[in-house]
């Protein structure tokens, strides 16, 4: 074998060695985080919450921007499986999981956990799921950087700015009181507009500001690093 023969064949080795190294320095890398969101209104039931962990150059949602279909649907249809599928196709989320109750949605003071997995290169998280009662409003956060042990975060609402605020139980979904009548979105009563802080329940038609109403944060998140 020749000089430059065995100068190749160390170089391949070489590489071959970083990659291993590499692949295993990023599965060393992966962490496990467990998200617990609790409800704290007093009158809103809430969807499951969509809960993502991704890199930085992703949002789930921004103030002043369009919703994106994914979040439209589960603002104001409750639609977590069509958001869980635009998620999944993004490449920059890691893992994406659905917190929920035994009987699906968080009612006032119900609290549901779920775990994620965060890749090297997926160190936020995001999340979000609808407030029942209202058309098309969501509590969740955006771009939370996950913590190297445990922190606890308080999200606020929003609104999608996609449908019209007309707090009429025919325009919500069960189970507001039970008599939410709509699964599907009602193209008579699009807004068009971006998403912004929700103002809160004005009392306009069927809904109560003393009963759906809130003030201040509608969820708590622990997020802890358990693996």
């Amino acid at each position: 074998m020749s000089r430059i023969q065995r100068m190749v064949v160390l170089a391949v080795a070489a590489a071959l060695a970083i990659s291993t190294l590499a692949v295993t320095a990023s599965a060393d890398h992966e962490r496990t985080y467990r998200v617990t969101v609790t409800n704290l209104t007093e009158g809103q039931p809430q969807t499951p919450f969509v809960v993502a962990t991704h890199s930085e150059g992703f949002s789930l949602f921004s103030r002043g921007a369009s919703a994106s279909n994914g979040l439209q649907q589960l603002a104001e249809n409750g639609g977590v499986p069509v958001l869980v599928d635009e998620l999944l196709a993004s490449g920059y989320v890691g893992d994406v999981q659905v917190a929920a109750t035994a009987a699906g949605p968080l009612f006032p003071g119900d609290s549901a956990s779920v775990d994620v997995i965060a890749s090297s290169s997926a160190r936020f998280v995001s999340l979000a799921g609808m407030l029942i009662c209202t058309n098309d409003g969501f509590g969740g956060l955006s771009n939370v950087k996950l913590p190297t042990d445990s922190k606890t975060v308080y999200g606020y609402a929003y609104d999608a700015g996609t449908e019209i605020n007309t707090e009429a139980y025919s325009d919500l979904v069960p189970p507001c009181d039970g008599l939410g009548q709509t699964g599907m979105t009602n193209p008579a009563l699009a807004e068009n507009g971006v998403v912004h802080r929700h103002r809160g329940i004005a009392g306009i038609a069927d809904l109560s500001p003393a009963v759906h109403g809130w003030t201040g944060a509608v969820i708590m998140v622990e997020i802890e690093l358990i693996d």
